[in-house]
């Protein structure tokens, strides 16, 4: 009789600690999901941040080259000569008619 409690007892105490430890692992498994999903979103914003980053650099050299073309003697002519007509003497502007 006394066997059969203390089974009895053993077995309610297995359960028991069987409910804990499968409460302890879901909880842990809903934890790790959460910061699963964040390490994804982080390394996509990474990722996008990077882009960022390279398509600013890139603009970067573009602006540096053509602040560099804009000091050239080329480029003072080219606008001379659209923005305000201005010509060399002896040059000629030749301008084709626009056809509509």
């Amino acid at each position: 009789m006394k066997k059969k409690r203390k089974n009895k007892q053993m077995d309610q105490r297995t359960k028991i600690v069987f409910f804990f430890v499968l409460v302890f692992v879901i909880a842990m498994s809903v934890s790790y999901l959460g910061l699963y999903r964040q390490s994804r979103e982080l390394k996509k914003e990474e990722k996008q941040v990077e882009a960022d980053i390279r398509d600013a650099k890139k603009e970067k050299k573009e602006l540096k080259d053509k602040k560099e073309y804009v000091k050239t003697k080329e480029f003072i002519e080219k606008m001379a000569t659209e923005k305000f007509g201005l010509l060399y003497p002896g040059e000629y502007l030749l301008k084709a008619d626009e056809e509509e």
